[in-house]
């Protein structure tokens, strides 16, 4: 009898070495397929960083030309202030700004002392009409 105790048990520890093994392939594979995944995650990682870094670049790019433009047209103009030439703006946008200056009337007050030590207070509004900005801009 005892060999067929010691059978059962040989079989039981067989069962038990091959659900181990069992496991230990599916944590393998589980492990493998984690490294994958953060291979790929890594990736995915790497190419959005590079696209921001491109754009990023691009546009510290386009700031660097714009100060080299500006530099150069301050040079110019610390060289020779007649030639410079400024940029306007649309007329549009001029005509506007001059018209809200130009809705805001400029008031002088005067006051001034007569001989018999009374004072006198004058108010005076000063601007162009509407009609004269707008023959400026035609």
């Amino acid at each position: 009898m005892k060999s067929m105790s010691e059978t059962a048990e040989l079989e039981q520890l067989a069962k038990k070495r091959t659900k181990l093994e069992d496991d230990w392939s599916s944590v393998v594979q589980k492990e493998s397929t984690l490294k994958d995944d953060v291979k790929a995650l890594e990736e995915r990682l790497q190419a959005q960083l590079a696209s921001k870094i491109e754009a990023k670049n691009a546009s510290v790019e386009r700031l660097e030309s714009t100060k080299r433009d500006l530099e150069r047209r301050l040079k110019e103009l610390q060289e020779s202030p007649e030639s410079f030439q400024t940029p306007s703006l649309p007329e549009t946008e001029t005509a506007k700004q001059e018209e809200v200056q130009q809705e805001q009337p400029t008031e002088m007050i005067v006051e001034a002392v007569a001989d018999d030590s009374q004072v006198i207070v004058e108010e005076e509004t000063r601007g162009r009409s509407r009609e004269e900005k707008k023959r400026k801009w035609l």
